[in-house]
């Protein structure tokens, strides 16, 4: 859920927070068999972006408040950018949110963490066996200790037309030469290879991590981003090239690729204008609803033997605030929202991937929805998967690769000049402190 997408990625958003929206309260607490007093709790949320899903959000936790006997959630939502502005004040004062969900990158998560407003979750994630994913967890965990609980994971890649890809008795493509070939073929029939838009500019940093993850793996990305590694290496330089300015020439991309905006991008795919669309597993409700054709999902393929490692994250996190007085409480909360039950109810309703296993083969869910996540659940080993960069790095250097890709794209940057800008706006962080160690 991060600022450059929000506007954009609706059907993600709605998604995220509605995984742990919260009743309004309605019956001020009176709920259970006329016991005692429930623990009151206060959830703090970005608000949906659709009433269907708000709704169902709702519906999602007046089931737990009925349910439970000892404790009532109450819900507060406001619109994420004024979470942002507010809730170093709020964790500071008497009463602070128990339980609020917050992106988990090091620029967020990780600074609530370092100035103490955020209770460590270690002894809780033993105690109730939450058994979120490794490399998901540890997008959650700065200086040793695990604040946060992944709400969902993404992973960036291509979903293609089945249907298309039959009709030319092509796969989907294990290599950049495979690759290649296919692209040429659509090109051939009239058919735009990539429905990739940059009008935003957050859509190049997502191909840009396709690119370097495979090239760099997750170690020498590790390399760069934790210790002594650079930007303006060969193997960066190479995935520029390849796909802004080599893409580019070769006619891959829409025309005015620049000049389009990513709505208009995704609905050249479902028109069937264009093949494939590359981005993340956010855009799966959209598929659902738009394409009117099957739609399979690849990994972006291995090129020239680097091996195929797609982007993953995690959008927000759950975090308990350091000063709430109802710990306990919270913790049971977090519990049910992590059970089986609850994340198969958030699964078909919200399209959402959770960040731990799930046993879906009796829930209703499109065969590209089942694909997605079997492919995640098969990639238990964290090496297997890239970072999505622009998580993970500091706004001036956020700044350089959106505007620079453009100019790459528009050819008034060499791939070598934005390998050597974004490697000069990473030097400039680090002497700044902007750099979050994990």
């Amino acid at each position: 859920m991060h600022h450059h997408r929000a506007s954009k990625v609706a059907a993600l958003l709605a998604v995220v927070a509605a995984m742990v929206v919260v009743g309004c309260g309605g019956d001020d607490g009176g709920g259970g068999s006329g016991g005692g007093e429930k623990t009151q709790i206060t959830y703090l949320v970005g608000q949906q972006e659709s009433t269907r899903l708000e709704a169902a959000a709702r519906d999602l936790v007046d089931s737990f408040n009925e349910q439970s006997d000892t404790v009532e959630v109450n819900r507060e939502s406001m619109p994420v950018e004024q979470i942002r502005t507010v809730i170093k004040t709020r964790l500071n004062s008497n009463k602070p949110p128990d339980v609020f969900s917050y992106d988990t990158g090091p620029g967020f998560g990780g600074v609530l963490a370092k100035a103490g407003l955020v209770e460590p979750l270690d002894g809780a994630y033993d105690k109730y066996g939450w058994s979120i994913y490794d490399w998901a967890r540890a997008r959650a965990t700065y200086g040793g200790k695990t604040y946060g609980i992944p709400e969902q994971v993404e992973e960036v890649g291509i979903f293609y037309n089945k249907q298309l890809f039959d009709e030319m008795g092509v796969q989907p493509p294990e290599t950049l030469e495979e690759f290649e070939r296919i692209a040429d073929q659509l090109k051939q029939r009239g058919i735009t290879p990539l429905a990739f838009a940059n009008k935003e500019q957050w859509p190049a940093g997502h191909q840009f991590s396709m690119m370097v993850s495979n090239l760099l793996g997750r170690e020498g990305l590790d390399r760069i981003l934790y210790g002594n590694g650079a930007w303006d290496s060969p193997d960066v330089v190479k995935g520029i090239d390849v796909y802004f300015r080599q893409f580019e020439d070769r006619g891959y991309f829409p025309r005015g690729v620049n000049g389009l905006d990513y709505d208009s991008g995704n609905a050249l795919f479902y028109q069937q204008k264009a093949a494939m669309v590359p981005t993340g597993t956010w855009l799966i409700s959209d598929i659902a609803q738009k394409a009117p054709f099957e739609v399979g999902f690849f990994p972006f393929p291995s090129i020239d033997g680097s091996r195929i490692a797609p982007p993953a994250g995690v959008g927000n996190g759950l975090f308990v605030s350091a000063k709430s007085k109802n710990k306990q409480a919270a913790y049971e909360f977090l519990d049910w929202l992590l059970s089986e039950e609850t994340a198969k109810r958030q699964i078909e309703t919200f399209n959402s991937i959770p960040a731990f296993p799930v046993d879906t083969s009796a829930l209703d869910v499109t065969p590209l929805f089942r694909q997605v996540l079997t492919d995640l659940e098969d990639s238990e080993d964290a090496e297997s998967f890239g970072y999505n960069v622009d998580v993970l790095t500091p706004a001036n250097f956020n700044e350089v690769m959106f505007t620079g890709f453009q100019e790459v794209l528009n050819g008034s940057r060499s791939p070598e000049e934005q390998a050597q800008r974004l490697q000069a706006a990473w030097a400039e962080a680090k002497k700044a402190g902007d750099i979050l160690q994990r």
